[in-house]
């Protein structure tokens, strides 16, 4: 699952309320600068052969990405509403978040394919949601028009277009 940017035409900006987001799930915890690596490899993972796969381009590129995201790219990074699930002490998948333009933006979402179609994807932005509610009214992402699979899990989540 992925989530990017701002900017490219074949993009849809997406916005969800926060008022009451559930508590998040257990297993996750908040992201360290020491994940990076390892969420690199599973951003990368995640994003081959997906219409995102041009955003990273190759692991290098995962790397840069996530890298840009903390150093404020694409707004100021939100450490306190980033996420990270684990397998085995592993990060596999993260939920990183901005805020960009005085809103809270889900900049990246992603999952190793070893642990798609488990929950993580709903389980990472439900722990974001819960950590910016009392803070914030909503949370925003942009996201491709052809991820499909994306497009139904932020649909679940109460997910809407907006302009």
């Amino acid at each position: 699952m992925a989530s990017g940017t701002f900017g490219a035409p074949v993009r849809s900006r997406l916005q969800a309320p926060l008022g009451a987001a559930p508590p998040p799930p257990r297993g996750l915890r908040p992201f360290t600068d020491a994940d990076v690596p390892a969420l690199a490899a599973a951003m990368w993972a995640a994003y081959r052969g997906t219409p995102d796969e041009a955003d990273v381009g190759d692991l290098p590129g995962a790397a840069r990405e996530i890298q840009l995201t903390l150093n404020g790219e694409y707004g100021t990074f939100l450490r306190e509403a980033s996420f990270v699930a684990d397998h085995e002490d592993r990060p596999i998948g993260a939920a990183l978040v901005t805020l960009y333009r005085d809103d809270p933006l889900l900049a990246f979402l992603f999952t190793a394919p070893s642990h798609a179609g488990q929950g993580l994807g709903r389980a990472l932005i439900q722990a974001t949601m819960h950590a910016l509610a009392p803070h914030h009214a909503t949370l925003s992402l942009a996201v491709t028009r052809r991820n499909r699979r994306a497009r139904r899990l932020y649909d679940h989540l109460g997910f809407i277009e907006v302009a």
